[in-house]
């Protein structure tokens, strides 16, 4: 869902944090922000987007950084029904009754209404290209932080959890969804998470009051043996028709109702948790 609006922190400077010296006051010229306390300056690209950060991803989408990996050979998507669990991210300001500022944390080619994009990437619906352990927003400016499996790409995620936190602001609201039964699907992949594991993550400065599974069991089985079926089977003809077979055999799997217990999640491709901040 794409769209032609000017950049939303644009619109709300004063959330938008020095990461030179903390300070929150901006001059704005055709060119980049200048940051009134100790003029560090923050370019605005041609396409309207914020550059905090100097090292960033400048290829045209995610898994073009991906350098060859790919599990599936070019098959990322074996399952065309979108079957979701738990609420979508198009969905949370409306469900939580979010009015203040709303951040998608590695946000990559997905554009929601009311949200600040915010990626280490330079794609095209991004506002703001930063680094997400130095998140360059001010403390407890934001209502809502969307982040949907972000966290297993980063190898320091400890360091994000703290960002996520710093600007929350209290009574806010954290969507988190991480990976549990999923294959790799990238370079950068590093991470896996139980439900408990996700708990533990968010409980210090957070309170769950919503979680499940994201993509449920038939994500997890359909996936792993198309994957297993892909590496083991060479011959093109072959490969194409056990697909089409296996397609048509784990179609009922689909069929399966989601749960948001505990025993469900632990079978699950992805889970997630809705908490508020303390």
């Amino acid at each position: 869902m794409k769209r032609n609006i000017p950049n939303p922190i644009l619109q709300n400077l004063s959330s938008l944090l020095c990461l030179k010296c903390g300070a929150n006051n901006w001059k704005e010229s055709t060119t980049s922000l200048i940051c009134e306390a100790c003029n560090n300056q923050y370019p605005i690209l041609n396409n309207g987007k914020v550059l905090t950060v100097n090292e960033h991803i400048n290829q045209a989408t995610w898994e073009d950084v991906s350098e060859g990996f790919d599990l599936l050979k070019g098959n990322e998507h074996p399952i065309k029904i979108d079957k979701l669990g738990g609420p979508r991210i198009s969905q949370l300001r409306a469900k939580l009754n979010v009015t203040g500022l709303a951040v998608n944390l590695g946000s990559g080619q997905d554009d929601y209404s009311d949200f600040i994009n915010l990626d280490l990437g330079e794609y095209k619906p991004v506002h703001v290209v930063a680094d997400f352990t130095k998140i360059p927003l001010t403390e407890a400016s934001i209502e809502l932080v969307a982040c949907n499996s972000v966290l297993e790409h980063i190898y320091e995620y400890e360091l994000v959890i703290n960002e996520i936190s710093r600007i929350v602001k209290k009574g806010g609201y954290l969507y988190l969804s991480v990976p549990l039964m999923s294959i790799r699907h990238h370079k950068y992949d590093y991470h896996r998470w139980t439900s408990v594991g996700l708990g533990k993550l968010v409980e210090s400065n957070f309170t769950i009051v919503e979680s499940g599974a994201c993509r449920g069991v038939a994500y997890s089985v359909i996936s792993f043996v198309e994957a297993l079926l892909t590496y083991k089977i060479h011959n093109k003809t072959m490969l194409w028709a056990s697909r089409k077979l296996w397609r048509c055999v784990s179609f009922p799997l689909l069929l399966i109702k989601d749960e948001a217990n505990e025993e469900y999640q632990a079978m699950a491709n992805t889970i997630y948790v809705i908490a508020v901040r303390k």
